[in-house]
């Protein structure tokens, strides 16, 4: 849920960019992963709990927050994309 501004330093590897600012509309978009794990970010993890919520009230059930974000992300040294 990451603004575009944000996401000059990477993202991680296979995201779906849906930016917080217009993110009911992305909703429709992510309908096709429904069935799937969706695992929700932003910078620290506290935006992302509110957009976890709405996926979950919009008929996700298997809807994750990242912890800590991509700030923990990054502290990990795990992957990204530019």
């Amino acid at each position: 849920v990451r603004e575009k501004k944000e996401t000059a330093d990477g993202v991680i590897n296979g995201a779906v960019r849906a930016p917080l600012s217009n993110f009911a509309k992305h909703i429709t978009q992510l309908d096709k992963h429904r069935q799937k794990p969706v695992i929700v970010y932003c910078r620290s993890g506290s935006r992302s709990m509110g957009a976890a919520g709405k996926l979950r009230k919009a008929g996700f059930e298997r809807v994750y927050n990242l912890t800590g974000g991509i700030v923990a992300w990054q502290k990990e040294n795990l992957p990204l994309e530019k």
